[in-house]
C-alpha cells in the first residue's frame, strides 16, 4: 500500500509547498510594499523637512540688512541676490541674476571685483576687503565686504558667498569730523600764535610798571604816606602777579609748540633733581620723598620733566600745611599699559569738581590757602595729550590727591 499511496502524497506535498511558497512570496511583496510606504513617507518628512528649512534659510537672507549675494564658481555670475542687495544696486532680481560683474559695473570696478572673488575661491578662508568703491543707482557707494568660498563633499568651489554693509554714510562722517578736527587745530594754533603774541608782549610794559614802582619806594619813599606805600606794594604786587600768569601761559604756548622728541626718560632721577630743588628753597620742612627706582618712559625728556616739575611742585605746595608731609612718584600695570602717579597726603579736593582740574585759570583753592595761576595741570594735561596719553586724579579733601597720567607707547 505504501507504494501505491506514494504518488497521491508526492502531489500533496507538492500543493502544499506551493501554497507556502505562494504565501511567502505574497509575505515578501508585502513587506517590500511596507518598506517602500516607510521609505516614501520618509523621503516626504524629509522633503518637508527640507522646504521649511529653505524657507527659513530663505526668509533670513531676504531680511538680512545687508546686501547677500551668490556668484557660481565658473563665471562668477550671480545667482542669487537678496532684497537688500536690489535696492543698494538699484538692479532688480531679473536683471542681476546670470549676468556677471563685467555686465554690470564699470571695467576697473567689475575687475577688482573678480580679482578677490577669484582670490576668495583659491583659499578656505574669509576674505575681508574693508573698502571698495562700486557705481550704484543712487551713484557711488562705499562697501565693506567678506567673502567665502561654498565647497562641495569633494572640498571643490561650487559657489562664492558674500555679504556687503554700506558704508557710505560712516565714510562720509569720518571725513567729515577729519576736516573738522583739522580746522579746530588750524583755530587753535591761530589762537595760540595769537596768545603767544600778545603775552609776550605784555611782558614789557608790566616790567616797566614794576621797575617804576620799587623806584617810587626807593626813590620817594620819605615823600609817601602809609596809603601811598601800599598803594605802590598794591600797583607792584599785581604786576607781578600778571608777569608770573603771562609765563604761566607763554609756557603753556610753547608746549602746545613745540616738537615733541621721544626717547627713554628716567623720572625718578628727574623727581629727585626737583624735590631737591624744593628742598634747598625750604630745608625747613619736613617732607618725606618716596620715588620708586627705575622709573623710566618714552617720552620728550623737557615736556616730561615740565610735567613732573608742576605735579611734584603742587604736591609740594597743598602738603605745606600738614607737620609729616609725604609725596610719592611710582608707576603702576594698568590694564597692561604703564600709569605713572604722583600721590601726596595734603589738602587734597572735592571730586564733585574735579572737571575743573585741567581747564586753564581753573582753581579749586584760593589764592589766600594756596597760591598759584592755575595753568600747571592745564600745562600737564597739554603735555599727555600731545604724548596720545591721558592724566586723571582721586582725590577728597584733607585726604590728599593722587595724579596718574600715561604717555600712550609705554607697555607693561
Amino acid at each position: 500500500r505504501r507504494g501505491r499511496a506514494g504518488p497521491a502524497l508526492d502531489k500533496l506535498d507538492l500543493e502544499i509547498v506551493q501554497d507556502v511558497a505562494s504565501h511567502i512570496a505574497l509575505a515578501i511583496s508585502n513587506a517590500g510594499l511596507v518598506q517602500q510606504l516607510e521609505h516614501s513617507e520618509q523621503l516626504r518628512v524629509a522633503r518637508e523637512r527640507a522646504s521649511v528649512a529653505s524657507s527659513l534659510l530663505d526668509a533670513i537672507v531676504e531680511n538680512i540688512p545687508d546686501m547677500v549675494f551668490v556668484k557660481d564658481a565658473d563665471r562668477l555670475a550671480f545667482v542669487r541676490v537678496n532684497r537688500a542687495g536690489e535696492t543698494l544696486l538699484g538692479i532688480s532680481r531679473d536683471e542681476l541674476i546670470g549676468k556677471t560683474d563685467f555686465d554690470l559695473f564699470p571695467p576697473s570696478e567689475a575687475a577688482f571685483f573678480v580679482a578677490t572673488d577669484r582670490e576668495t575661491l583659491r583659499g578656505t578662508a574669509v576674505v575681508e576687503v574693508a573698502e571698495e568703491p562700486i557705481q550704484t543707482g543712487q551713484g557711488r557707494r562705499w562697501l565693506h565686504t567678506k567673502k567665502v568660498p561654498l565647497v562641495d563633499a569633494s572640498g571643490t568651489p561650487r559657489y562664492l558667498l558674500g555679504i556687503s554693509h554700506d558704508i557710505t554714510e560712516r565714510k562720509q562722517a569720518i571725513a567729515e569730523l577729519s576736516a573738522a578736527q583739522a580746522r579746530a587745530e588750524h583755530a587753535i594754533r591761530e589762537l595760540e600764535s595769537f596768545s603767544y603774541s600778545v603775552a609776550h608782549d605784555l611782558r614789557a610794559p608790566l616790567r616797566a610798571i614794576d621797575g617804576f614802582s620799587q623806584a617810587l619806594v626807593e626813590d620817594y619813599d620819605d615823600q609817601l604816606d602809609n596809603e601811598g606805600r601800599r598803594y605802590l606794594r598794591s600797583i607792584r604786587a599785581a604786576a607781578q602777579r600778571m608777569a608770573e600768569l603771562i609765563d604761566d601761559l607763554l609756557a603753556l604756548s610753547r608746549v602746545a609748540r613745540s616738537d615733541l622728541r621721544r626717547s627713554r626718560v628716567d623720572l625718578s632721577a628727574i623727581a629727585h633733581s626737583l624735590l631737591g630743588g624744593m628742598r634747598l628753597l625750604e630745608p625747613a620742612r619736613r617732607v618725606e620723598i618716596v620715588i620708586a627706582p627705575g622709573v623710566v618712559a618714552e617720552a620728550d625728556p623737557q615736556l616730561a620733566a615740565i610735567a613732573l616739575g608742576n605735579l611734584l611742585g603742587n604736591a609740594w605746595k597743598f602738603t605745606s600745611k600738614r607737620d609729616a608731609a609725604r609725596i610719592e612718584l611710582g608707576v603702576v600695570d594698568h590694564v597692561g599699559e604703564l600709569t605713572y602717579f604722583v600721590r601726596d597726603n595734603g589738602a587734597g579736593f572735592d571730586m564733585a569738581y574735579s572737571d575743573k582740574l585741567f581747564g586753564v585759570f581753573q582753581r579749586l583753592h584760593t589764592d589766600a590757602e594756596f597760591p598759584g595761576t592755575g595753568i600747571g595741570l592745564a600745562t600737564v594735561a597739554r603735555i599727555t595729550q600731545r604724548h596720545r596719553g591721558r592724566i586723571w586724579a582721586d582725590s577728597a579733601v584733607d585726604q590728599g590727591a593722587t595724579f596718574y597720567f600715561t604717555l600712550a607707547e609705554a607697555h607693561a
